[in-house]
Order: structure tokens, then sequence, then C-alpha cells
């Protein structure tokens, strides 16, 4: 069930994912291994800076806001969603962030330039990259308690609601639907780790859910089962190894299988999450963004590490906006 502690915890372990990353994430594992010792990074910097994966989460998050509660928000109403993404994306745009991707860059400049209500016309590329991944964990929240009594069937009217705008966020700027794919399973993910279904045993829904959208995602799927088996037997000797046999993570697809490998290799222990999320040649805090959101969704905001949060640089930001999302809901403590 959501509550204000849930909330907490998925914002504040994805804005530490991201962080923590943010300082490795163009470094190959080498590069991080001689700057950080043998087993890496090992948590966020004091005065840590997140990056455009946390300002666009907050965009979302400020878009939904405006929609309002799930169950009041109708399919026919795809113009009045996509308008809403676009105005936030377009104020990201002169606050990006740390490292924006060159494809959010591109997309919502041309919304920029054309005005909210042309939203149809950004994204028409292949792209796959995982910027609508990354940012995707907020739908989950909006639809948690929505989609609680659908969760055993896994199908229902606000499953079918939430892939209508898990869609539309993710197509304005990521035309490809591996990408579609990525972004809908983190924003699902997020939703069953606050109904508390078991880190361990998300792959099969998630699977269920996001089938037939792309190969490529089915695909990953795969890899993430054969690393975990791997991780298991003992023939991928270290983590780094399963990760980095899954993907390097700067597509969505790739970003989530290998967050949801870290989850699933730590699903009680947010400091050894991120280490594994973020310790690879990839896109390091994409993944330790989407792997933080899942995990703190599930536990809450009892499994930060102590002063943790106060290592953000701009936690005040955060405080805020924690805020106005927890006076969207009627919460229990």
């Amino acid at each position: 069930m959501l509550s204000i502690k849930k909330i907490e915890g998925c914002y504040w372990s994805l804005a530490l994912g991201d962080a923590m990353g943010m300082p490795v994430e163009f470094n190959d594992i080498e590069m991080i291994k001689e700057r950080y010792g043998e087993q890496g990074i090992q948590e966020p910097k004091s005065w840590a800076i997140w990056t455009d994966d946390t300002e666009m989460t907050f965009a979302v998050t400020q878009a939904l806001i405006h929609l309002g509660d799930v169950r009041k928000i109708a399919e026919t109403e795809e113009d009045r969603i996509g308008q809403a993404f676009a105005r936030e994306f377009i104020k990201w745009f002169d606050n990006m962030g740390h490292a924006p991707g060159v494809t959010c860059k591109t997309e919502v400049y041309k919304l920029r330039k054309q005005g909210p209500e042309k939203w149809k016309e950004a994204g028409e590329n292949d792209s796959k990259g995982c910027g609508s991944a990354m940012r995707a964990a907020p739908l989950g929240v909006w639809f948690a308690d929505a989609l609680n009594p659908e969760i055993s069937e896994g199908k229902g009217k606000y499953h079918d609601l939430l892939k209508q705008i898990s869609q539309i966020q993710s197509e304005m700027t990521h035309g490809h639907k591996a990408a579609t794919a990525g972004a809908l399973a983190s924003s699902y993910a997020v939703a069953l780790a606050i109904n508390e279904i078991p880190i361990d045993d998300l792959i099969a829904p998630i699977e269920n859910f996001c089938a037939n959208i792309h190969p490529d995602f089915e695909k990953c799927l795969a890899r993430l089962k054969r690393a975990l088996d791997l991780r298991d037997s003992g023939e991928f000797a270290t983590e780094l190894e399963a990760i980095e046999s899954i993907g390097k993570g700067w597509v969505g697809d790739e970003a989530f299988t290998m967050a949801l490998y870290a989850a699933i290799r730590a699903p009680n222990d947010l400091r050894k999450c991120l280490q594994i999320a973020v310790n690879h040649s990839g896109d390091s805090d994409s993944v330790g963004c989407i792997a933080g959101c899942i995990i703190g969704a599930y536990h809450g905001k009892e499994i930060l590490p102590e002063h943790w949060i106060d290592r953000l640089a701009e936690k005040e930001r955060m405080e805020a906006l924690l805020d106005k999302v927890i006076n969207t809901f009627p919460l229990e403590k």
C-alpha cells in the first residue's frame, strides 16, 4: 500500500543512486578501480550531485501532480496527458542537470520550439536510449494503489492506463519500442514494489506485463535470468561479470534489467544494491537511479543509510517536491 515512507524511500533512493553513479558514469571499470579502489565507488560523495535522471523525474512528477488522481483520468484524455508531460519537459530544458542525453535534449528542443500542443510530433526517431526509463518511477507511485486489486491477474483497467501513459511519456522523446518497454517496466516495478511484491519475484509479472512490446526487451530479460543463474552457480565469479553480461545500460531495456539484477542480488541492502548497480563500464547513474527507486519503493525510507540524504547537494529541492507529492494522496504514515 502507498505510504509516505514508501514514497520517500523511492524518491530518495532514486536520487542517491543517480548521485552515486554520477562521478563514474563515463568511466570504464578500470578507471573506476584506479580512482576508488578494487571494489569501486562505495557510497555517494559529500555534496553529491544528481543528474538529468533525477531532474527528469522531477518533470514527470510535476506532470502527474497536474493530472491528479489516475482513477479520474480517462483513456480518451490522451491530448491532456501528452500536453501535461510536454509542458514539464519544456521547463526541464532550461534546467537539465548534469550530462543530459542527446535524444532528450533534441526532442524537447522540438517541443520547446513548436509548443506543447504539438507533442505528438516529438519522438519521431528510432532511439532506444534509457532517458524514458530513468524518469519513469513516479508513474509507479501514482498507479500503485489503483493497480493493487488487479495485480494478482496482471491485467485490468489501470494496467491498460499505465501502459498508455507510460507510452506517451516515453515516446515523446524515444521512438524505439524497446525504450517504451524499459520505461513501462521501470514504472511497473515500482508499483509492484510499493505493493510489497518481493523483489525476487518481480521478473515474472514484468515479463507478462511487457510481453510483445519488443523482442530486444525480451532478450534483455533472458540475459538477466542467465546472469542470476550463473552468479548463483558460481560460473560468474563477480557481480561485475554478471551485470555486464546483461549490457551497458545506455539503452532503456538494458538499464532496467541491469538495475533489476542489482536489486535482486541485494534486495535488503541499498548500499550493496547501489554498489552493484554503479560499478561497471556503462551508464552508472541511470542503472543506479532505477535500482534505487525499486528497492526504496519496497522498503521505504528505513533502508536509507544514515546521513546519506545529507550528502545530496540539492536535498531541499527534493524535500519540497516530496511535500507536493505527499499532499496529492490520502496517505497513511
